[in-house]
């Protein structure tokens, strides 16, 4: 069952950004397992955060809404929702902040597991990466340190990601 949760997660990025190298696959995952409380330091910094990213884009994806349910049930968001008036710039931001709450918690041995079984399930699946050992290597070395990572520079300037993490429960409170 976990495993075909896996694979479903790792085809639906793939044809929607096949361009992901394996640290964006990573990230999608350990958003799927963790959601947004990593990146929120302090809810003034979040909101400002989100206000210059929200003024000083102008590329959005199509997508409005990509699940990334994994361990917890998270969806990608794209902040443009609030620009076609889908939904508030508040009502955004409280219920990004409202998603911080990890319903399943894990620890970083048992997450270290799950991402080697991921990794297996992509190196299985033959997603087209280049130098994928490289990449595994080099983002290994990043996972034991216990770093956080960015999108890789080929997915930003392929894909323009803006967007916020929301959990299941306020995406259906908001309905936008």
């Amino acid at each position: 069952m976990q495993n075909e949760k896996v694979i479903k997660l790792i085809n639906s990025e793939y044809e929607l950004h096949p361009k992901s190298q394996l640290i964006d696959y990573y990230k999608l995952f350990f958003q799927g397992a963790f959601g947004p409380g990593h990146i929120i330091l302090n809810k003034s910094d979040a909101r400002k955060n989100l206000k210059i990213e929200l003024e000083g884009s102008s590329i959005f994806e199509e997508q409005i809404f990509q699940d990334i349910t994994y361990i917890n049930n998270y969806c990608r968001v794209n902040i443009n929702v609030i620009n076609k008036g889908l939904i508030t710039f508040n009502d955004f931001f409280n219920a990004f902040l409202s998603s911080i709450q990890i319903k399943h918690k894990i620890t970083f041995t048992e997450w270290s597991e799950n991402w080697k079984n991921i990794e297996k399930q992509i190196f299985k699946l033959k997603i087209p990466l280049a130098n994928i050992e490289l990449q595994s290597n080099q983002l290994w070395k990043i996972i034991k340190a216990q770093k956080l990572v960015s999108h890789s520079e080929i997915y930003h300037k392929t894909y323009s990601p803006h967007y916020r993490l929301f959990s299941a429960e306020q995406l259906q409170r908001i309905k936008c």
